[in-house]
């Protein structure tokens, strides 16, 4: 009879955890924005020293990769996404904007390298920390899709 009221109890404070865990995460999309608005001030004054289209495209693409992220995940573990459709849409759309996400960042790592003058290899590139912490990030959006395609 104790044993019901534990897995009860135990059940009830995962449930939430989770909960208060997808509200964080809703609650960091505040200051994503704010961080996001910084950046896009930044881009618009790089187009008085050579910036171009490319580097709000690019903007757009990091921006809305982090905010799907965050938003998705904070409907999943709040329990607002109920139909299984919505949930693999969600994962997939996440992994598709996480790929997109990578490819776009390997185009960035190339041209960074040609305008640094970078001849060494790809490998010595990446152990900067800004150059393969930019790409964990990108993997593990992808990771976080697959856990959002999970039940």
């Amino acid at each position: 009879m104790d044993d019901d009221k534990l897995l009860t109890s135990s059940e009830d404070s995962k449930y939430t955890i989770e909960y208060i865990f997808g509200i964080f995460c809703l609650f960091l999309l505040l200051p994503t924005a704010i961080l996001a608005f910084g950046e896009y001030r930044d881009i618009i004054d790089y187009f008085e020293y050579g910036g171009d289209i490319t580097d709000i495209i690019s903007w757009i693409l990091y921006t809305a990769t982090i905010f799907c992220i965050l938003f998705i995940s904070g409907l999943k573990f709040t329990g607002n996404i109920k139909s299984n459709t919505v949930r693999v849409g969600s994962g997939i759309f996440i992994i598709l904007l996480s790929i997109i996400n990578f490819i776009s960042r390997i185009s960035d790592f190339d041209e960074e390298m040609k305008n640094l003058g970078f001849d060494e290899s790809w490998l010595e590139f990446l152990y900067w920390s800004s150059n393969h912490e930019t790409l964990e990030l990108v993997f593990l959006g992808v990771i976080i899709g697959f856990f959002i395609l999970k039940r």
